[in-house]
């Protein structure tokens, strides 16, 4: 077994390595924290630290957080502002749970968060290790049920994951039972004049699962959950983790003898992210729903999931596939796997297995249910792709369809990084586009959450410090009809009548834009000619130069061409990686450089620089060779003034010294 383990621990670094060999989509442009060309909107207080949870109102004029000992409500009905309306302060008292490493996470966080009705809230939170839920106004949060226990409605503890959702009232909850959260359970409580249910306890049912998220899907009456977990009936793999969909159908009662208040039609299936001869992301970090199109099936409801890997080659990765309710559906009602001492197949002959309708069945029909609750079929994503792949690791995902200027209709996802970004995806016929990345915030950030108000065009996220507004389009921030174009932003589309780049639901008629593939040529060349701006450099003889080039997209490839457009030589000249130009100043190279930018196919003179010789240079450079010939004749006066002196003492000497020669001859 051993052998075996070690065998499949190789061929999945084998597989990483191909894995890590794939090209990854780079954001076209870059927004840092602050930035004036993105804007955002923060709401920082200390009453809103360690915010866990978000819901937006109906009007979207609201915003209720669950946060650290707190749930408050948020005014952000104005664009550039957000105000506290009401707080409701929920801290323990008693403390007698918390060790001393357990103190940091001795709180209450909030944990679920959601509408009863039109007029009232239930909150549930750790409590401090004692899990307690509330319901409150939602007018100005005043109590109207006082706080009660609330085991297995909400976890223990505040970063430990879990979800829930209310239907017509009750509540369908996915989380752990003890203060160690080993006992996992996904139940039904509130239950309108029937029994609440939860699931039977065995150990094949759910293994470790980490709980991602919930959806009421009405076209099927199923709530749907999403987890990732050990997966049991890979006995051949050490701590395979495996990604899951399961359903429970809103009319199950339980059963009458067998299964009585537990599901009946609790059916769970494999979710893969895996492309041909690729490593699967196995790990399910965050999965959101897009509803189909008023004039589409309910089987055309889309999932957009976040997929990270277990495996340490690729563990800074992500990859974002979608998933269809028809293939979920296609996969609960098919064949299933049973499991008594080990996992045999079960054909679903009779259509009792992951049915609906299974609460006045025989005991034998319900022991079978029982023990076979795992598909026997994965849920593929559509296409078996991978919509993108990053070296950024994701954590949070939500996601609109967008009306562009021609009518089509356009998936863009807003994927929340590790590293504190917001990227802004769009969906495009082969492949995918991310418009721009925005730092939203400075990592670490050790609870998050995010929601997108389709009606308010802005997303929300939440984060350990508080909450910030980011609105989905910056459509201003394009200059030129190239730019608009290029952006390839459903959003946004350029005003030919008053020369801006305006939003799409504007309603403006003729804007020009091309999501598909960005053709500037065909919606700019035949109205717009644009200047680009000149630099003047003034420069000295020998001086080294550079000249920076900086385009706005980062998809954009940069050149170098002199006045006649001919490429600049890079045997001659140095191009740094940030496009910027190098030049050693000699009379021969202070001339004229134009930096050019091609995106799509289209060139762009994006800046020109001309070179000048400074005129004082040459003055100096005369007079210190005016001076150099000064100074050497000078010396050359002098040794010949040296010499001759020299010999005219010799002379003299010689003189005195002939009296003396006479009298020795």
């Amino acid at each position: 077994m051993a052998s075996v383990n070690r065998t499949c621990r190789i061929f999945i670094l084998l597989l990483g390595l191909l894995h890590f060999s794939k090209s990854f989509i780079t954001p076209r442009i870059s927004f840092f924290l602050g930035s004036p060309g993105r804007l955002q909107s923060h709401y920082i207080s200390s009453e809103a630290r360690n915010t866990t949870v978000l819901l937006l109102s109906p009007d979207a004029s609201t915003l209720f957080v669950g946060a650290r000992n707190a749930v408050l409500s948020l005014d952000v009905s104005k664009p550039d502002v957000i105000t506290q309306k009401s707080k409701y302060d929920w801290a323990p008292k008693d403390l007698t749970r918390c060790g001393t490493a357990e103190k940091k996470n001795c709180a209450n966080f909030i944990r679920v968060l959601q509408f009863i009705n039109s007029t009232h809230l239930y909150a549930c939170g750790s409590f401090a290790f004692k899990p307690a839920d509330i319901i409150l106004t939602v007018d100005n949060l005043s109590v109207s049920r006082e706080a009660q226990r609330a085991k297995g409605l909400c976890p223990y503890k505040g970063s430990e994951r879990n979800t829930a959702l209310f239907v017509d009232g009750e509540l369908y909850t996915a989380t752990t039972n003890d203060f160690a959260g080993a006992d996992p359970v996904i139940s039904r409580y509130f239950s309108n004049g029937r029994a609440d249910l939860s699931l039977e306890k065995l150990s094949t049912t759910l293994s470790d699962p980490t709980f991602i998220s919930s959806t009421y899907i009405p076209s099927e009456r199923k709530v749907l959950f999403f987890f990732r977990e050990e997966g049991a009936e890979y006995k051949f793999m050490e701590r395979f983790t495996v990604s899951r969909v399961a359903q429970v159908c809103r009319d199950d009662n339980g059963g009458t003898l067998t299964l009585q208040k537990r599901w009946t039609t609790f059916a769970k299936s494999q979710l893969i992210c895996q492309t041909e001869k690729q490593l699967p992301l196995n790990l399910l970090q965050d999965i959101v729903m897009v509803p189909p199109g008023d004039d589409e099936s309910p089987d055309n409801t889309l999932f957009y999931g976040i997929f990270t890997s277990q495996w340490p080659l690729t563990s800074s990765q992500s990859a974002v596939c979608v998933f269809t309710l028809s293939d979920i559906k296609t996969a609960f009602t098919g064949n299933y796997k049973s499991f008594t001492n080990q996992w045999t197949d079960e054909p679903n002959t009779d259509g009792n297995l992951g049915n609906c309708k299974l609460n006045s069945e025989s005991d034998t029909i319900l022991n079978l249910v029982k023990k076979t609750f795992l598909t026997a079929s994965h849920v593929y994503s559509v296409g078996k792709n991978q919509l993108l792949t990053s070296r950024e690791e994701y954590s949070r995902i939500t996601a609109q369809r967008v009306k562009a200027a021609n009518g089509h209709k356009y998936s863009v996802l807003y994927l929340l990084t590790e590293s504190g970004f917001l990227h802004k995806a769009v969906l495009l016929k082969n492949r995918t586009h991310i418009i721009e990345e925005i730092q939203v915030f400075k990592p670490p950030q050790t609870l998050k959450s995010i929601i997108v108000s389709v009606t308010k065009g802005v997303v929300f996220i939440g984060f350990s410090e508080g909450v910030v507004r980011v609105p989905v389009a910056n459509c201003s921030y394009y200059p030129s009809c190239a730019e608009c174009v290029l952006a390839r932003d459903p959003f946004c589309g350029w005003d030919p009548q008053d020369k801006v780049c305006v939003l799409v639901s504007n309603m403006k008629p003729n804007l020009h834009q091309d999501v598909d593939n960005g053709n500037v040529s065909e919606q700019c060349d035949s109205f717009e000619k644009e200047n680009s701006p000149r630099l003047q450099n003034e420069v000295h003889l020998n001086q080294l130069v550079m000249l920076p080039c900086h385009s706005r997209s980062r998809l954009a490839k940069v050149s170098w061409r002199f006045s006649n457009h001919s490429i600049v030589p890079m045997s001659l000249y140095l191009q740094n990686k940030d496009g910027s130009l190098v030049v050693n100043v000699t009379p021969s190279t202070a001339m004229e450089f134009h930096c050019v930018t091609e995106e799509q196919g289209f060139q762009q003179t994006a800046v020109i620089f001309s070179l000048k010789l400074c005129l004082y240079q040459k003055s100096h450079y005369n007079g210190l060779v005016a001076v150099s010939i000064l100074l050497a004749i000078c010396i050359c006066v002098i040794a010949v003034g040296a010499v001759l002196w020299w010999r005219k003492h010799q002379n003299k000497a010689d003189l005195q010294c002939q009296p003396f020669q006479h009298i020795v001859t």
